[in-house]
């Protein structure tokens, strides 16, 4: 063996760039040099404690008819060695939620995990571990009420913890685990709690001016926080993410702050959930966020004009500068709930372009948007690095939006990848032309293609008029288009003329790609194949 094989930082450098498990495997099937630096990169994360137990010998477990792992026979003490090796290299224990096609080695039965943690207590066990979410282990009806477990997790290395508060929890055992987190995670720099039942939130009370090194914060899905501990989150100096459930009667500011704001300095950030737009509006009010770059809010209940006006002011008042925000989205989740929309004319939404960062501004759903061309020529001057602007409504109605302008802001916003919008699309807009045809003999000027960003364009409810020729521009003009789409309402909104359109932008598509010289050079051959759909 090589001499540099002995210097450890080689080794780990070396097996950094190994990407592959199975040769990861490999070299950890090799010399001793080799087999303990790859077994703790083999180890280090866990997406269940299955691999664990089967560290055993192999007639000690099986896998039954249930899909679990259950012991056969008891192991003795001594067989229990690899295990706890095993166990010291994991640093993450953390589920897998969005690869649920992968295939994972079972899962130990609840009695097994029972046997293990009576043998062997969480901290003792993972000595190492810094990031866990407690559901690789409590993902079981047997484990989750069982917050006593958890708390044997706690110790002064876990800098990252996710857990689920079960139904019907007593509140000492709440507050038992509450006051844990502060005594026993001195290291807790990120956490994430839901709950897992419906109805009215759990009302929690997390002690932050002992929680001082926390970055991440996460209290969503009916879970919230008390008007005292959300009075306290001023404490959090580091706090980078933030992410409210916002409830009425404590899911607003303390009354003792009087008019007091709190200053998160270091947020950069911003999720807040609300059933009324006014409570997301009042926390904004009450706090200064001088670094925030990112903003989402999602409400469920009707917000009238003016209340979506004083979200929009409400920016103004907790950003203080208009150097940082890059990303808004504001989004109505009504459900079930009465689909009654306000009228958003232009104005509401003008103070957003003092605003000279955004990349991404979405409205979703929020009201009836009264768009004018003025506003969206003054968008493209604001936000000329615009990468997604939605002005999505979940009502039929009409806009004074033209498909001049609309054109213009995609030719303008170079880097605009997607675009939601209704306009109005039965008047042919100017068409931007090859300099060198403008003086051509027989009066046909040719389209010049833009290699602009593009991709896809949602019409929204917009007027459509085949003598405007949208599609053509469209597929002539922008050439990493390749996706279009439309809103329908059952019973109010023709979807025939969508459907016809679509088809014949599907069918240049094609022809572009069989022969994208043609195409991008001769641009009135493509519209003498669109018009030919038209017989």
């Amino acid at each position: 063996m090589h001499r540099a094989l002995l210097v450890n930082d080689i080794v780990h450098a070396i097996l950094q760039n190994v990407t592959s498990v199975t040769d990861m495997t490999n070299f950890a099937s090799t010399c001793s040099v080799l087999s303990s630096p790859a077994l703790d990169i083999l180890w280090c994360k866990q997406l269940n404690l299955g691999p664990l137990i089967m560290c055993l010998p192999r007639d000690t477990w099986e896998v039954r008819d249930d899909g679990f792992i259950h012991l056969s026979r008891e192991p003795l003490p001594t067989e229990w060695k690899r295990v706890r090796l095993n166990a010291s290299r994991i640093r993450k224990l953390i589920g897998n939620p969005t690869d649920t096609h992968s295939r994972h080695p079972p899962q130990p039965h609840h009695l097994v995990l029972h046997k293990l943690f009576a043998l062997f207590p969480p901290t003792s066990l993972f000595p190492n571990l810094h990031k866990l979410d407690f559901k690789v282990v409590s993902d079981r009806p047997e484990f989750s009420p069982d917050l006593a477990l958890l708390r044997q997790f706690l110790s002064p290395g876990l800098e990252v913890l996710a857990f689920c508060l079960p139904s019907g929890i007593p509140v000492h055992e709440l507050e038992r685990l509450l006051d844990a987190l502060a005594a026993q995670a001195s290291g807790m720099r990120q956490i994430v709690i839901s709950a897992d039942h419906d109805g009215s939130p759990c009302q929690i009370d997390l002690p932050f001016n002992k929680m001082q090194k926390l970055n991440l914060l996460d209290v969503l899905r009916n879970v919230c926080l008390t008007r005292h501990s959300i009075a306290d989150i001023g404490h959090l100096r580091s706090l980078q993410v933030l992410a409210l459930n916002l409830h009425e009667g404590f899911g607003d500011m303390d009354p003792r702050l009087g008019d007091m704001r709190l200053e998160l300095g270091a947020l950069n950030r911003l999720t807040l959930v609300a059933d009324r737009l006014q409570l997301c509006t009042s926390f904004l009010l009450g706090v200064i966020t001088p670094q925030l770059s990112s903003i989402s809010i999602k409400y469920s209940k009707y917000a009238a004009q003016v209340e979506v006006g004083e979200l929009v002011l409400s920016l103004h008042t907790s950003c203080k500068s208009f150097a940082f925000l890059e990303d808004i989205s504001v989004h109505r989740d009504s459900g079930l709930s009465q689909h009654v929309y306000s009228p958003l004319p232009s104005d509401l939404f003008r103070p957003l372009l003092k605003f000279r960062r955004l990349t991404d501004v979405k409205f979703i759903a929020t009201g009836q948007y009264c768009l004018d061309d003025a506003f969206i020529e003054d968008a493209a001057v604001a936000w000329p690095d615009i990468q997604e602007l939605w002005f999505a409504s979940d009502e039929t109605h009409t806009s004074t939006v033209t498909f001049t302008a609309v054109l213009s802001l995609i030719l303008r916003c170079r880097s605009l990848r997607v675009l939601h919008l209704t306009f109005d699309d039965t008047q042919r807009p100017t068409f931007p032309h090859r300099r060198e045809s403008e003086d051509a003999p027989d009066g046909k000027q040719e389209l010049w293609p833009k290699q602009t960003a593009l991709q896809r364009l949602h019409f929204g409810y917009s007027k459509l008029s085949r003598a405007t020729l949208s599609m053509w521009v469209l597929a002539v003009v922008f050439p990493n288009l390749v996706d279009i789409a439309w809103s329908q309402t059952s019973g109010v909104y023709d979807i025939i003329p969508w459907l016809q359109e679509a088809e014949k932008f599907q069918h240049l598509l094609t022809r572009r790609k069989m022969d994208p010289v043609m195409y991008a050079f001769s641009p009135n051959f493509m519209l003498e194949d669109y018009m030919s759909l038209e017989s």
